[in-house]
This record gives structure tokens, sequence and C-alpha cells, in this order.
């Protein structure tokens, strides 16, 4: 063992000190009983209502959940504008029906892949193989998130999405409402042993709608409701009703646990969604079971009164208002636009890039004050605690530069233009606004993850 945050030049002038290993000292590193050598887990982590239910022989908060969609062809299947997705997938198919016509007449066919055609896997091999025809299904368009605050279109058909998982539970059609948080997924949780809990990045993301396998980490799914199990009507379609009708993604023993703990005090499943919500945003929480959080999905604690938990709950309905609406808080006005040209502005984005501090490379380089949009926009004073709102391995700010652009598949061509998805909202201007939205939103959620309640445990959780 070294000190921390030591250059390598300094490390291994440590060992020329040492001379030799016999002079240097060490320590006895014994495994816990989890098999754990290094990041020891917290045992009392065990006494909290695991999430996941699936597989469990203990009670468990949901009865189902999921992984994100994994697509397997990520450029067909997604794309800003509704229209190229549907012609990219009228595209595909035509030219996979095309293909298997050929199969059935030929003795000797021997499939050429050509990857600017399809974009073949195991599952649309065996589809072929079966002679299965393949029709496009209007209805599997929706909307989706790829990445953080980075809303997209998906093509949502098992013929052509390679996992689905329990997705069709949670969303089974492109009008169905639910709420899901998701969890970063084991060893994907961007936390850092004794460093701030700012520094670790927020474990739990809630949407409204399909979240990518790589929304969050490789993200899991957690359902407020699971319509995919409500009763058929007569004529085999879903009937949902009010949401309230919807079966619940609680299990039966969810909710009882957690009023056991605060005797004739009121507690409805709503308040335990956004209570689970909330502690997964407590920094207590994140960096005092980070070791355990590291390698296996989220127990959830009862807090030890009554207010604590409704403080808790509170804080995630606010957060929740913030994460899934993002599109409808303000701007943050805090900011000066710099228009660098003379005439009417564009807004059309390509890829926008960050301001560049003079002599420093990499990311030291970056002026995140400053944000080039285009040719035409500057945004100056934007505030760097913006910066502190972290998911998935980087800042809420950080994925609307890097993914809000015009980019180009390698393999298929495929064009995804941000600026298309702009358009189907009515607006050129849409990205600088979403931009300027995210910053509302990320200082907003640090300022309500400060103020959380200190986490203290219920003695029925010790």
């Amino acid at each position: 063992a070294v000190d921390d945050y030591l250059t390598r030049e300094e490390k291994l002038a440590a060992l020329k000190r040492d001379r030799s290993i016999s002079n240097t000292s060490m320590n006895v590193i014994v495994p816990d009983a989890h098999g754990d050598w290094f990041n020891q887990r917290d045992d009392s982590f065990s006494h909290f209502m695991r999430m996941d239910g699936k597989k469990a022989k203990e009670p468990a908060i949901f009865k189902n959940f999921s992984l994100g969609v994994a697509t397997g062809r990520d450029a067909w299947c997604y794309n800003f504008s509704k229209n190229v997705l549907s012609s990219n997938i009228h595209r595909m198919i035509d030219n996979y029906e095309r293909i298997r016509l050929e199969s059935i007449k030929s003795e000797n066919f021997v499939l050429t892949k050509n990857p600017v055609e399809i974009s073949w896997n195991s599952n649309l091999e065996q589809r072929l193989n079966k002679n299965t025809i393949i029709k496009f299904d209007n209805n599997a368009l929706c909307k989706s998130f790829y990445r953080p605050f980075i809303p997209s279109n998906l093509y949502f058909h098992v013929d052509l999405i390679a996992r689905r998982y329990q997705l069709a539970s949670i969303f089974p059609n492109n009008s169905a409402e639910n709420l899901v948080i998701c969890s970063s997924g084991v060893d994907n949780l961007v936390i850092c042993i004794n460093q701030n809990a700012k520094d670790a990045g927020q474990i739990a993301l809630m949407t409204d709608h399909i979240a990518d396998l790589h929304f969050n980490g490789d993200t899991q799914c957690f359902p407020r409701w699971l319509p995919g199990e409500q009763t058929k009507g007569a004529e085999g379609s879903l009937d949902f009703g009010e949401s309230k009708e919807m079966p619940s993604g609680f299990s039966q023993d969810a909710l009882p646990h957690f009023q056991a703990a605060y005797p004739g005090k009121p507690i409805t499943e709503d308040d335990l969604f956004y209570y689970i919500y909330g502690i997964l945003h407590s920094e207590d929480y994140r960096t005092g079971y980070a070791n355990n959080l590291m390698k296996e999905l989220p127990r959830i604690p009862r807090v030890a009164t009554y207010e604590q938990f409704m403080a808790f709950v509170e804080a995630g309905q606010e957060l929740a208002r913030l994460h899934v609406h993002f599109e409808d808080v303000e701007l943050y006005t805090g900011v000066k636009i710099e228009f660098t040209k003379i005439g009417q502005p564009s807004y059309r984005v390509t890829q926008m890039k960050w301001g560049k501090i003079k002599g420093k490379t990499g990311n030291a380089a970056k002026d995140k004050t400053t944000l080039i949009y285009n040719d035409w926009i500057t945004v100056k004073n934007i505030p760097l605690e913006a910066q502190e709102y972290v998911v998935n391995k980087k800042s809420a700010l950080d994925w609307v530069v890097e993914r809000a652009c015009v980019s180009i598949d390698k393999v298929s061509d495929i064009v995804n233009d941000f600026n298309d998805y702009a358009a189907d909202m009515g607006s050129e201007r849409y990205p600088l606004d979403l931009f300027l939205k995210v910053i509302t939103v990320s200082l907003q959620t640090m300022e309500i993850v400060k103020g959380l309640p200190k986490l203290e445990i219920h003695p029925l959780d010790k």
C-alpha cells in the first residue's frame, strides 16, 4: 500500500527507498464472508429490504424488475427522427425479406452480410433459418431514453430487439404510462472510495419511458406499475383503465414492512416509491454503503422517524419532478448568450464543445463555464456547481454536450441528427433550451440532495 494521490514517480521513488521487499511495510488482508479482499462490505446492509424480488428467498420490495433494453443494433433501432427511424426499419425489413425469399429459392444459399443493408445478430439469423416473416409495426415506435436527459425514438419490437427483458411488462405498448427508478447495475456504480459523495455520482435516475441498457450504467429498472400484467379484455387487448387500477410493481410484503416502523402513521405505495428515490440520492447512503453498492443491487433501510421518512418522500417527489419532466423546467437565466455573427442566428447544432483553458490539455483544458454551442452562439457564465450532478460517470451537462449532436454510424452510415428531434418538438432552439434546462435540473437536484436529512437507521433495521 502507498499513500493516496501519489504520482507514478513518487511511487517508484518510495520503492527505491525501501531497496528490498523485505523492507516494505505490509498489511495482512483477510477476505470477509462474501469473499471480498478489498472494499469489504458493511454487513448491516443485509438488514435492509432488498429492492429486487426475482429468484430471491427473502422478502423484496418490487415484484419484478428489468435490465434496460439491449437492441443489439442501436444505430438502426434508435433515431432522433421518427421518420428516419421508420425509414431505416422499413429498409432493413425489406432487405431481410428479399434475403429470406432468396434463401427459400436457392438450395445452395449462403448468407452474405452487408452491414449497410442489415445489422445481423444471432436472433435475426435464427428467424431467417426458421423462415420467419417480419413485418413493420407502427405501434412499435415509441419514445425512449438512450442516455441521461437524451430523449430518442425507439423501434421496440421483438423481431428486431435483441433483448427486451421484462420491459414488455413494464411498457407493454407505446401509450402505457409508468414510472421506473433506474438504478446503476452492479460493478457499474461510479463510486470512488475515500472521496465525497458529489464525486461518486448518483446511482438512480427516474424516467417515464423505456430506458436503454446503458442509460444509467447497466441499468436496472424498478417499476411503479406492471401494466403488462393487466387482465386482457374480451378482444385480447389490454385495458389499463385508471393508473390506480393497474397492477402494482410492489410486492405484498413491501408496504407492510415500512408501515411496521411507524405504527398508526399513513404511508401509501406512492409514498414508498418516492421515499426509495429519495434514499437512493442520500450522500450518507451512497458513501456509507459504497462497497455494498459496487457488488449488489440496492437495499432500502427504514429511517429512524416518520418525520424523516416523509422528508425523504417529499425530496423524492421533487427529484422525480425534475428528472422525469426535465423538458418542462424553467430555463436557467444566469448565463450570458453571445452571438458571434451578425444576422439571424442559427440554432442548429452539430457538436457542442466546452471552452478551452490555455496552457492545459485533456479534461483539465475544458472550461466548463463556457459552451461553444455552434458557429453562431457561445454560452458563458455557466455555474460550475452544475457539474456536481453526475449520472453514469458524467455530469448531466456533459451528457447533453456529448449526445445532442449529429453523428454518423461508422458501420451502417446511418445519420442520427438531434436537430430532427428539435424539429419534431417544433423548436429549432430545442438543443440550446435543453442545455439551459439541465443547468436548472442540476442545480436544483444538488440543492435537494444537500438538504436531505442525515441517514439515521430505524432500530428495526439495526
